[in-house]
């Protein structure tokens, strides 16, 4: 689902790419003189290729953005024949997260949401993939990046962040974190832990947050810490750049390899998208040694 900019559906392939690119670039900050959203071929609102393209992109919003509902009242939109999005990377304030979206045989509806702005929401589809990927090094920038802030309210520095991840389920992360802190010439050990879940719609949800000290600076920071934390409990940070509106995920995969990686499927086509290609390989890569 991308919310439209402007106040009117849009009449042409033309007017379709500059109601996303305008919406999109409310949330991103975009690369100078790029043109992030094509739709080229076929006559509309039959349209043979839609490309986004987010590479370089930047995370302006403070908050991401409410997920858009539409009002149900909903009219014909476009088809699409095949539809690619990419950002590698998308930036969100240290951390990078590339992201890949491929699908076929597309049909969107147009819809509004309560304040009357147009929507365009994916109705079908026949194939697609998404698969999305933040390092191990990103990730710990991004919580040095809190961690810091938190405690840098009662005159600590911190010097060190390491995090290790373990799966705990198809669809869950663990997160172990130990963050060595400073305070004049005293120092002092913090350990973080909390989980990740991953939902249908590449939503990541933090939960079970919990911070204890040891020695008096790792203690002190860590009861200014757990107050921080207490805000991101619950927090659910979206992996996606858009909804898939009434088109659910399938076949989804959760990877650590040095890096957190999440792979989905989803439209009519079974053991289609990044899953069904794997064990497809797989399949003939054994046909062959037999």
């Amino acid at each position: 689902m991308f919310p439209l900019a402007g106040k009117a559906f849009p009449t042409d392939a033309e007017a379709l790419s500059s109601a996303i690119e305008e919406a999109l670039r409310e949330v991103f900050a975009l690369p100078k003189g790029a043109s992030p959203v094509t739709a080229t071929g076929g006559t509309y609102p039959d349209i043979k290729h839609v490309k986004v393209d987010l590479d370089g992109a930047k995370v302006s919003a403070t908050e991401p953005p409410p997920k858009p509902l539409g009002t149900g009242k909903r009219q014909p939109g476009v088809t699409v024949g095949e539809f690619e999005l990419t950002a590698r990377p998308i930036r969100y304030e240290q951390a990078k997260l590339d992201l890949d979206l491929t699908a076929s045989g597309l049909r969107f509806d147009f819809d509004r949401d309560k304040s009357g702005r147009p929507l365009l929401v994916l109705t079908d589809a026949e194939d697609g993939e998404v698969n999305a990927r933040v390092s191990k090094k990103d990730i710990e920038a991004l919580m040095l990046s809190a961690a810091t802030l938190g405690a840098k309210q009662q005159g600590v520095t911190v010097q060190d962040l390491e995090l290790e991840l373990s799966s705990t389920g198809p669809r869950s992360i663990a997160a172990d974190v130990r963050v060595k802190a400073k305070k004049m010439l005293v120092t002092g050990v913090v350990h973080i832990t909390g989980a990740v879940d991953i939902d249908d719609e590449l939503n990541a949800t933090l939960s079970n947050l919990r911070c204890t000290g040891e020695g008096m600076i790792g203690t002190m920071a860590a009861g200014v810490m757990q107050k921080h934390l207490q805000a991101f409990d619950g927090k659910q940070v979206p992996l996606m750049a858009f909804s898939l509106g009434d088109v659910a995920l399938r076949d989804l995969e959760i990877r650590l390899n040095g890096s957190l990686e999440v792979s989905a499927a989803f439209g009519k086509v079974a053991g289609g998208g990044a899953k069904g290609k794997r064990k497809a390989a797989a399949t003939k890569t054994a046909g062959k040694k037999k």
